[in-house]
């Protein structure tokens, strides 16, 4: 596991719980993965990464400990009449045990290469955090291109109007643009006529994910204009 994290050179990152909480968030650089859960972090090699997920857990000790706790206390109940509200709260209480252990807690969960599992229990799992597994598994998938697959594509009429900071009337923001992922998904090729590669590292401004009614998915949006530094040419 390495011990240096570069935090100039992240390519995307998404809080965990709440917006602007950097006790609780996720980080990636070009090839490493940074956990920060309550201002604890932890730091993993892509090398030993095999995909992220988000999925709902069972609780394995509540489980069988209501599991146990009904059925006697329900036996006891009709062996042995006295205290009968003991026995009416054990069973509940056994109840309510099996009950948070069947439906279990949602999970950030990183799946390693050994086949061992990290889970980070959240109170609810969000979109934007749905959009950054997806991302960073497409970078997982094949590391000799990790480059492109990291980059976001936007297509523009004017592609200058995208760069420098000076406001610019009837400017076209937000746009709206496509992880690599996607973009191949719908048959587009990065190689296409008004598509602009954006290096999100070197943007210089966040760029967030939005939901997407017409495609159903997690997308990249420009509020505004990015660092020319960002501009990204695709070799063909």
């Amino acid at each position: 596991m390495e011990e240096f994290f570069d935090q100039d050179k992240a390519k995307a990152f998404v809080y965990l719980l709440s917006d602007g909480d950097n006790k609780n968030k996720a980080i990636i650089s070009e090839d490493q993965l940074l956990v920060i859960r309550k201002n604890q972090r932890q730091l993993f090699s892509f090398k030993s990464i095999s995909s992220l997920k988000s999925e709902t857990k069972k609780l394995l000790f509540p489980l069988i400990l209501g599991g146990i706790i009904t059925p006697f206390a329900f036996l006891s109940y009709f062996a042995n009449f006295f205290l009968p509200w003991v026995h009416l709260v054990a069973i509940l209480g056994g109840m309510f045990l099996y009950y948070i252990g069947w439906f279990g807690k949602l999970s950030f969960t990183i799946i390693f290469k050994n086949g061992d599992e990290l889970n980070y229990y959240l109170p609810a799992i969000s979109n934007n955090l749905q959009a950054f597994i997806h991302f960073v598994n497409t970078l997982l998938v094949d590391t000799s291109d990790s480059e492109v697959r990291s980059l976001l594509f936007f297509e523009v009429e004017n592609k200058d109007i995208l760069f420098g900071n000076k406001k610019i009337a009837n400017h076209p923001f937000p746009i709206i643009g496509f992880t690599y992922r996607q973009l191949i998904d719908m048959g587009k090729s990065v190689h296409g006529e008004k598509l602009l590669a954006i290096n999100p590292a070197k943007a210089g401004v966040e760029i967030k994910f939005t939901y997407d009614l017409k495609t159903n998915q997690m997308r990249p949006m420009l509020e505004g204009p990015v660092s020319e530094e960002a501009k990204v040419k695709i070799s063909d």
